[in-house]
């Protein structure tokens, strides 16, 4: 069983319908809107329960969208019924080698089988999940077209509002974990390691396969998720960081300092 297995039936609840969390994925749509059209083919990789699948699909783009846990995979599958652009598939990125071949449909293909897309993203920290992003970048060298691409939200290794926060209230092992690289959490299904790469580490794992061509902040002025129910319980608060936050947010110097950063590559 994944350790997000657990998380899978209340996600959209806690997370998804989070004010502050709808503002990051709107943010995250504006990008992938400018990456992907009605009629491309895209690999998302970290599903959860759908939403961002749902969303392209919906825009006439064809989603193959993956995850590792079987209980996100099954809200994805509800979430998405009857969607015809949307295929839902299991995929591992700590084990990689060993996954079935991806097959959308019966088109273009590589040497093992799996599909060309004309892109790949993935959202909200998938690739957090992993320490070591070379064999990714590998991985997803034979299945992104040349030109297209590839996407992702990655956790920051210095969030400002965690190091503040956290360190207002004493709990300093909390407020400087991403400072040592990585942090073991648990999810509810078990513990997880969760890594920080820096922008410099991910461009120089994907450098061999992929050019980076865009970096933004994602939540510079807006707290980790852990702390949004103490802020988003004083409107007053939420509606003045998220309008600054859309307002100078998206500041490159600024993206390694906030709880995500957005990172975009294209295939060479």
């Amino acid at each position: 069983m994944s350790a997000f297995d657990p998380l899978a039936p209340t996600y959209d609840h806690d997370f998804t319908a989070s004010p502050i969390a709808a503002h990051l994925r709107a943010r995250v749509h504006a990008r992938l809107d400018r990456a992907f059209g009605a009629g491309d083919s895209v690999l998302e990789l970290g599903c959860g329960t759908g939403e961002d699948a749902l969303r392209l699909a919906q825009r006439g783009v064809r989603v193959l969208a993956t995850d590792a846990s079987d209980g996100m995979l099954a809200a994805a599958r509800a979430k998405t019924a009857g969607e015809p652009l949307i295929m839902i598939q299991k995929l591992d990125l700590s084990n990689l080698t060993p996954q079935p071949p991806l097959d959308m449909e019966r088109g273009s293909r590589v040497s093992d089988g799996g599909e060309v897309f004309d892109a790949v993203y993935a959202n909200f920290g998938v690739l957090n999940c992993v320490d070591d992003w070379r064999p990714l970048a590998l991985w997803l060298s034979a299945r992104v077209r040349s030109g297209g691409i590839a996407g992702f939200g990655v956790m920051s290794p210095f969030c400002v509002w965690e190091i503040m926060w956290h360190g207002l209230h004493g709990e300093w092992g909390v407020a400087f974990r991403r400072l040592r690289g990585s942090a073991r959490f648990d999810v509810g299904g078990g513990a997880i390691a969760i890594h920080y790469p820096t922008i410099r580490r991910l461009t120089r794992d994907f450098a061999p396969h992929f050019k980076r061509v865009h970096v933004e902040p994602l939540g510079v002025l807006l707290p980790p998720s852990d702390v949004y129910g103490a802020i988003e319980r004083r409107p007053r608060w939420l509606r003045r960081l998220l309008m600054w936050d859309a307002r100078i947010g998206q500041a490159r110097a600024l993206a390694l300092f906030a709880d995500h950063y957005w990172i975009e590559f294209e295939r060479r």
